[in-house]
């Protein structure tokens, strides 16, 4: 007798045809389209939140160091760099600082380093050609040539620093001495001042500090 053929399901061939390959293949190409998309919003949203906390934190440390320099201002004359005398608060537009004051409150931990130094600093803020805010502060209020200084970065991208003054008498200015003030050897200081920050993308921000008596 002759021998049937094998029909079972087993003797088929199982593989995946050329058809059936292409479709898989295009199916996981969408996946992973879809969910490297899906990566990258999430990602991009990550750098902006991150970007906007940074942002935050600079304007925040900005503001307490304005609080640290301008609510501790001391009457004291300093000497400059020509031996010409300085008042404790100067304010100006068009110098290489926009304002600079002596306060006092600076600790002193290494009171053994030579030379010793006063808890006096003299401190001014300026923006620079990349509209970055810097602080620099001199180890010593007489500056005399060659003083040791430091810069340190506040804030990127600002649009323009500017001050008003608040007097004893309830006036405000845009100016100390106050613009109609003659007296050469004026040295009050305000009973206050005001900072006003405009900032790139985030607009203008305020902050008023009152000032020691």
């Amino acid at each position: 007798m002759m021998a049937r053929p094998n029909h079972s399901p087993s003797g088929c061939n199982s593989g995946f045809t050329l058809i059936e390959f292409i479709v898989a293949t295009a199916v996981l190409a969408i996946m992973g389209g879809v969910a490297y998309a899906g990566w990258f919003n999430v990602s991009r949203i990550a750098d902006r939140t991150q970007a906007s906390v940074q942002r935050f934190s600079d304007l925040q440390r900005t503001f307490y160091w304005f609080g640290e320099d301008f609510e501790q201002i001391v009457h004291r004359e300093s000497i400059d760099e020509l031996g010409g005398r300085r008042k404790s608060l100067e304010i100006s537009q068009a110098g290489e600082f926009l304002i600079r004051v002596t306060r006092g409150g600076w600790t002193n931990p290494a009171l053994l380093q030579m030379p010793p130094r006063s808890d006096l600093q003299q401190v001014a803020y300026h923006l620079d050609s990349d509209n970055r805010l810097l602080r620099r502060y001199w180890y010593h209020v007489d500056q005399f040539d060659g003083a040791t200084f430091r810069d340190r970065l506040m804030l990127k991208d600002v649009v323009a620093l500017t001050f008003r003054f608040y007097d004893a008498s309830g006036s405000w200015h845009n100016a100390w001495p106050p613009e109609d003030n003659v007296d050469e050897d004026f040295d009050q200081l305000p009973a206050a001042l005001e900072v006003t920050l405009e900032l790139e993308k985030l607009g203008t921000v305020k902050r008023l500090y009152v000032l020691p008596n």
